[in-house]
């Protein structure tokens, strides 16, 4: 059954840790922050209706719903849901993570049950027959009774499950939200008793952890003060929940102060200030989505009156999505991000509407009549801005159409795309310095992804010729010490050098720092130092890496050079190699000089290496599959090591890219 958008929400929500929980810090509200917050909070109860929640839009928002694209799969969905009974939760399924680390195992169960509820709600709002209430009767009595809404990942050692603790974290912040959100619809239709069952345990499972770790110092709630995804993510489930079920405006206006607090102050601390995302794509579709949802909502209930967009930084963020594209809707890939994630069409168009950005090409493809309902809470946020969601207009949308070159300057990220005249084949790339103290950090300052297009083919797929992989499935060990074992993490699964044998180290100290850059229409250069990135490397005196990217232009395809440069200290030798990345064949032959010669979708690459007085070097080849095994890489690349043969005092390693 395909259910898209609730699909990927769930999906990312799976993924969504940057800390294991066990680690994270008891924290302390001041006495200027509850001062703040309850002054702001004074303000918004003012701006506040008596009605709240979702129930208050007109129901002429639910007969247009109906007609959303996606709206008879949700009604089919929910008709299955009636003739099945609700997923049994067994303590050993949430315990087997504190057993091997599984966390896909209990998610999946958990985000179906989640999914049951929102879709029997949005059936019935949509449909409004009362066919689906007596099943949601039964689902959201059977959701209350579990020992923990929690994910067992976020659970320390099971407390939560056990009764010793109580917090709120992505899974049941979100969870909550849904019930609130149900609950708020069809007060009059559903059991009293479910109804004040389900308010009980959102109080007690939401609400009220919430107040505590604004008022006070209160263990397992780091996230209200924290700079990534789960700061965004769990105000936007908390605020929801607390606008559908608290009857107290004051009470209301409490929960938004502190969204807004805590999101102008924090949140927006996890982006550069040119909008860079270090979390990658998909953690900018859930982290910065969910955002949006939570500002939407705010809006809603204050009649525009509370504009969670109006801080600087939103437009470089929103900027980020786009502008991250490499070529043919391919979007650069670094940290934990999966391969694949693309900007969601409904975040950047709705944002790009509201504040009249331009970006009328996602619009089109995510607002009016594309706009679907695969999430309850994204359906009674963004899609209850009807104003901007379904804004008539008469513009031609028209197609982001991204320059030559994009830099994201703070996070060493830059993006090199071909000129607009080229009429064969191309390269386009993105490359990074960064550093590996980065939000779902990789250790791969120098990483980069590398793509072959044709011009003279603009429907033809590009081909990743080499490439940064994106992330590995999570399990306990992503978030734990050990978590740079994994070979899709550390250094090894990158397209980076590895010195005398070392791979890189974590740690915002280890950074690549832009030593020359020379940006021109015809070329671009970046030279970083990368030395930091390999101190373990106690014999190492210098290590550079250089990008030429000669770009396509005419009937010239250009190419693509990387340059390492590796120099030990006076009297010191190692060994010295480089690698690709690749999902494609590899030819591999050697070169009259000791060079080597790659054939790889597509490309030629021409492998050089001289010491400092210019003199070849042998180069050796060898290919590995990167996580072999190791279950949590799905989709195994090969890694090509090229390697000079024998420790040296110094080297260079040219890889030339070219069109076959």
């Amino acid at each position: 059954m395909k259910y898209p958008r609730l699909r990927r929400l769930a999906a990312l929500a799976i993924v969504a840790t940057f800390l294991l929980v066990k680690f994270a810090p008891t924290v302390q509200g001041t006495e200027a922050e509850l001062k703040a917050i309850n002054e702001r909070a004074a303000e918004i109860a003012t701006m506040l209706d008596d009605d709240f929640g979702a129930r208050t839009a007109p129901r002429e928002y639910w007969e247009r719903f109906a007609k959303a694209p996606d709206a008879a799969q949700i009604v089919k969905y929910a008709e299955s849901v009636l003739n099945t009974e609700p997923p049994e939760v067994p303590e050993e399924l949430y315990k087997e993570y504190y057993k091997n680390g599984n966390r896909s195992n209990y998610q999946n169960v958990f985000f179906n049950i989640q999914r049951r509820i929102s879709s029997l709600t949005l059936a019935e709002a949509t449909e409004n027959k009362g066919r689906f209430i007596d099943a949601l009767n039964v689902e959201l009595d059977k959701f209350c009774d579990m020992k923990s809404w929690v994910l067992p990942a976020h659970d320390k050692n099971g407390q939560i499950y056990d009764g010793e603790a109580m917090y709120s974290d992505l899974g049941s912040t979100l969870a909550g939200a849904y019930l609130a959100i149900s609950i708020n619809l069809f007060e009059d239709k559903l059991d009293p008793k479910v109804v004040a069952k389900a308010k009980a345990e959102i109080e007690r499972r939401i609400l009220a952890p919430y107040e505590k770790a604004v008022k006070k110092v209160y263990d397992g709630m780091w996230w209200v003060r924290t700079v990534n995804n789960w700061n965004a993510v769990c105000h936007a489930g908390t605020v929801a929940a607390a606008l559908n079920i608290v009857e107290s405006k004051e009470r209301r206006a409490f929960f938004i102060a502190g969204a807004e607090f805590f999101s102008e102050r924090d949140f927006f601390k996890g982006f550069t200030n040119d909008g860079y995302c270090s979390e990658g794509m998909g953690y900018w579709n859930y982290g910065f989505g969910n955002y949006l949802q939570l500002s939407a909502e705010i809006r809603y209930a204050t009649h525009g009156k509370v504009d969670m967009l109006r801080f600087p930084k939103v437009r470089a963020v929103l900027d980020y999505a786009p502008t991250l594209e490499i070529d043919k809707g391919i979007y650069a890939v670094f940290a934990d991000c999966a391969a694949g994630a693309t900007p969601n069409p409904v975040y950047v168009g709705y944002l790009s509407r509201l504040k009249g950005y331009g970006y009328t090409d996602f619009e089109t493809k995510g607002l009016g009549s594309a706009f679907n309902i695969g999430g309850l809470l994204e359906t009674t946020t963004i899609g209850y801005d009807a104003d901007v969601v379904y804004r008539e207009t008469t513009e031609e949308p028209q197609k982001y159409d991204p320059p030559i070159r994009t830099e994201f300057q703070d996070a060493g990220v830059v993006i090199c795309r071909p000129s607009k005249d080229a009429k064969g084949k191309y390269f386009a790339i993105a490359f990074k310095g960064g550093t590996n103290g980065e939000l779902h950090n990789h250790n791969d300052v120098g990483s980069y992804t590398l793509l072959l297009g044709d011009a003279a083919d603009p429907d033809a797929d590009d081909v990743y010729v080499s490439r940064d992989p994106g992330g590995e499935t999570y399990t306990a060990r992503t978030f734990s010490s050990r978590r740079y074992e994994g070979e899709l993490l550390n250094s090894f699964g990158h397209p980076v050098p590895r010195i005398a044998g070392k791979l890189q180290s974590p740690g915002a100290g280890c950074r690549g720092v832009v030593v020359s850059k020379s940006f021109e229409d015809a070329e671009d250069d970046v030279t970083f130092d990368i030395t930091s990135a390999y101190p373990d490397v106690k014999t190492l005196e210098k290590a550079t890496r250089t990008f030429q990217y000669r770009r396509a232009t005419g009937d010239d395809s250009g190419f693509v050079a990387i340059t390492d440069a590796i120099k030990f200290k006076e009297g010191e030798k190692g060994a010295v190699e480089t690698a690709l990345i690749t999902f494609e064949k590899v030819e591999i032959a050697e070169t009259t000089g000791g060079g080597l010669e790659i054939k790889i979708g597509g490309a030629v690459v021409k492998v050089e290496a001289k010491n400092a007085s210019g003199a070849a070097l042998k180069l050796v080849a060898e290919t590995a599959i990167v996580g072999e095994h190791d279950d949590s890489v799905k989709n195994k690349p090969t890694r090509v090591a090229l390697r000079v043969d024998g420790d040296v005092e110094n080297a260079t390693i040219t890889q030339r890219f070219d069109t076959l």
